[in-house]
C-alpha cells in the first residue's frame, strides 16, 4: 500500500496518519471504485485497481485557484481614466472629433450612447441630407447614462451624408455625419 502526503501530514489543520490510514480501511470494506475527500488544505484520494483492493492512494495538498489581482498602478490609471471621462461627460464632452475628407469632413461621436436624430419622437430630425448648417448647430442628441447630450457641428456646410440610424448605440469616435 503507498500513500503519498505531500509533506502535510502531521501538520495542524492537516490530515493525520491516523485518520489517512483509517479511511483507507474504510475504504477497502466498500464496493466503492473511487473516493475523494477535501478538506482544507488537504485532500485524499483512492482509487481501486481491478484486483479489488485499493490500487493507489495519495494526499495531495489543495491550492485554491486565486486569480491574479491587477497591480495597484493599473487600477489608479484605470479609475483616473473613468474618472477624466465621467468629468467629460458632465462638462458636455468635449467638442467633436472632425476629419478632414475629400468630400468634407466627418463629425464623430464624442461619448458612447444612444444617438437620436430628433429632439423628441413627435418632431422632425434636426438634419437630414441636403440641409446647411453653420459651426454651433446641433447635430444630433447623445443620450448617455440618462443624459441627453447634444452633439454641435464644428463647421459649417451642407450634410452630405447621414452614417448612423436614429436609436443606433453608438462609440466613441464612431461617425456621424460627412459634412461638405
Amino acid at each position: 500500500m503507498d500513500i503519498s502526503a505531500g509533506g502535510q501530514i502531521g501538520k495542524e489543520g492537516s490530515m493525520r496518519y491516523e485518520e489517512i490510514k483509517q479511511l483507507i480501511d474504510l475504504f477497502e470494506e466498500t464496493d466503492l471504485a473511487e473516493m475523494e475527500l477535501t478538506r482544507e488544505n488537504d485532500g485524499l484520494r483512492l482509487v481501486r485497481g481491478n484486483g479489488g483492493k485499493a490500487a493507489s492512494q495519495q494526499v495531495l495538498p489543495v491550492q485554491p485557484e486565486i486569480p491574479e489581482a491587477p497591480s495597484l498602478s493599473d487600477l489608479q490609471d484605470i479609475v483616473a481614466s473613468v474618472q477624466n471621462g465621467a468629468r467629460e461627460a458632465m462638462a458636455g464632452g468635449s467638442a467633436p472629433a472632425v476629419e478632414a475628407q475629400e468630400e468634407g469632413s466627418v463629425v464623430t461621436a464624442p461619448i458612447v450612447g444612444t444617438f437620436y436624430a430628433k429632439p423628441a419622437q413627435d418632431k422632425d430630425p434636426f438634419v437630414k441630407v441636403g440641409d446647411t448648417v453653420a459651426e454651433g448647430d446641433t447635430l444630433c442628441i447623445i443620450e448617455a447614462m440618462k443624459f441627453m447630450n447634444e452633439v454641435p457641428s464644428t463647421v459649417g456646410g451642407t450634410i452630405k451624408e447621414v452614417l448612423v440610424q436614429d436609436g443606433d448605440f453608438v462609440e466613441f469616435g464612431q461617425p456621424l455625419f460627412r459634412i461638405g
